[in-house]
């Protein structure tokens, strides 16, 4: 079962893509592109099932949904070295302190909308990177 923490992230990507729809004139989502940090928070087998369940019916009925999952990475104050963490409050895995900064892992991006307007037969990449 999904996490509601989870539907409520998906139901505002889908709000986020109706309006750039709007925006931008586009009848249909083909793929879209998060990335989703191993420190966010967010369960990725929550979010793929919510967005499987709330996209029926949307312009995103069809759309591929890829999630880059961002490993978690943070900054250790005793070693200074960047490390890789699986959690946070954990101690450093190179020297056991306990001073971490989380540097990378807490994302959850939209990083790109693939999308198509059937009534001009184009196809067009809304990416961001």
């Amino acid at each position: 079962m999904a996490g509601m923490h989870e539907l409520s992230l998906v139901m505002s990507l889908l709000e986020l893509c109706e309006a750039e729809a709007s925006r931008g004139g586009f009848e249909r989502i083909d793929r879209i592109v998060l990335e989703v940090g191993a420190l966010s928070g967010i369960s990725v087998s929550a979010l793929r099932f919510s967005f499987g369940s709330a996209v029926r019916g949307t312009l995103a009925e069809l759309a591929e949904l890829e999630i880059r999952e961002i490993p978690g990475t943070g900054w250790c104050l005793h070693c200074e070295e960047t490390v890789p963490i699986s959690e946070p409050l954990r101690a450093c895995p190179a020297c056991g302190g306990s001073g971490i900064l989380p540097t990378g892992g807490t994302e959850f991006r939209l990083c790109e909308l693939v999308v198509r307007d059937d009534r001009a037969g184009r196809h067009e990449d809304k990416g961001g990177e």
